[in-house]
C-alpha cells in the first residue's frame, strides 16, 4: 500500500522552496530550523526520493522535487475544498479582503479563481490601498483579512512571500553623485518610502525628489524614462532600460516581506483554508 502524503510536510516543503532556505522558512512557519529540516527529511523518507540539494549557496530542487512542487498547490487546494464542503456551516456571504494596490492586478488573477472554487458561497469584497491603511481597516474590523508589508514594530505575522529591493537607475544614463540626486518616492506613510528615506539620510548624499506618487508603477516609469533613481522591488523590473544603481553610499539590497493578517472576525475553522487560498495565490505569483 502506498504511503499517504502528509499535508503539513508538503506545506513545509513549499515554504522552504519559496523562502530559498531552511532558516528563512523557519521564521515564516514559526518553527525552529531543526524542526523544518526534520520535516523535509521525513518527507524525503516517505517518498524515497531526495527533493532538495543543499550547498553553501542555498538549496536547489531535484527533478523529483520539481515534480512534487507542481502538485502541491492542487493538493492543498483540494484539502481546502474538502474542509469547506464538510463544514457544518459553509462560509457564505461577504468576506472583505485587503490587497496592496501595487500587487492587486497580478494577485487577483491568481486569487479569485481559487477562492471561488474553494468557497463557492463566499462573496469576496476587495479593497485595494497602501499597506498601512489596510492595517487600520483590519484593526477596526472593516476588513476581515489583508496582505500587508511586514514591519518590525508589529508582532510576528504569517509570511506570504519575500523579495529583494534595490536602488535602480536609468540604463545608459550616468548619475553624477557630486550633484543633487534626482529621486522618485512613494507618498508619505508608506513602509517602502520610509526605507528609501532612511537609505538617503544615511548615505549623506544630496538629493531632491523629482516625482512623488502613490503608485509604484509611476516610480518605475520615472526611472525608465531617465528622470530619477528609485528604490523598487526586483519583481517590478521588466525593462533593460533600468539597471541597479550601485554606489557605496547606498545599500546593495534590502528585503521586502509581505504578510497576511486578519481581524479575528471569522471562525478559526475557516481562517486556515482561507489563508491557504491566499498562500496558494502568492506562490503562483512568486513563481510568475
Amino acid at each position: 500500500m502506498k504511503p499517504l502524503l502528509d499535508l503539513d510536510l508538503l506545506n513545509t516543503f513549499a515554504a522552504v522552496v519559496e523562502a530559498g532556505g531552511f532558516k528563512e522558512a523557519s521564521s515564516r512557519l514559526y518553527r525552529s530550523q531543526a524542526a523544518v529540516s526534520m520535516q523535509i527529511k521525513r518527507l524525503e523518507e516517505q517518498l524515497g526520493q531526495r527533493l532538495l540539494e543543499r550547498s553553501n549557496q542555498g538549496i536547489k530542487l531535484t527533478e523529483p522535487g520539481k515534480t512534487l512542487l507542481s502538485y502541491i498547490d492542487r493538493l492543498l487546494r483540494l484539502n481546502n475544498e474538502t474542509l469547506s464542503a464538510l463544514s457544518a456551516e459553509p462560509l457564505r456571504g461577504p468576506v472583505h479582503f485587503g490587497i496592496p494596490t501595487d500587487y492587486a492586478h497580478p494577485f487577483l488573477k491568481q486569487f479569485i479563481p481559487r477562492i471561488r472554487k474553494a468557497f463557492p458561497e463566499l462573496v469576496p469584497r476587495i479593497t485595494c490601498g497602501r499597506s498601512r491603511k489596510l492595517r487600520e481597516l483590519v484593526t477596526t474590523g472593516d476588513l476581515d483579512v489583508a496582505i500587508v508589508t511586514g514591519e518590525p514594530q508589529f508582532s510576528p505575522e504569517k509570511n506570504l512571500w519575500s523579495e529583494a529591493l534595490y536602488w535602480y537607475a536609468p540604463a545608459g544614463l550616468p548619475i553624477n553623485t557630486e550633484e543633487a540626486l534626482p529621486v522618485a518616492l512613494l507618498e508619505s506613510d508608506c513602509a517602502l518610502r520610509d526605507l528609501a528615506a532612511s537609505d538617503l539620510r544615511q548615505s549623506g548624499l544630496d538629493y531632491h525628489p523629482v516625482l512623488t506618487s502613490s503608485d509604484m508603477a509611476n516610480l518605475y516609469s520615472a526611472v525608465e524614462s531617465g528622470l530619477a533613481v528609485a528604490l523598487l522591488p526586483e519583481s517590478s523590473i521588466t525593462s533593460s532600460r533600468v539597471r541597479p544603481f550601485q554606489i557605496d553610499q547606498l545599500p546593495g539590497q534590502r528585503l521586502l516581506t509581505m504578510n497576511i493578517i486578519d481581524a479575528g472576525t471569522l471562525s478559526p475553522n475557516f481562517m486556515q483554508p482561507l489563508q491557504e487560498c491566499v498562500l496558494s495565490a502568492a506562490r503562483a505569483l512568486v513563481r510568475g
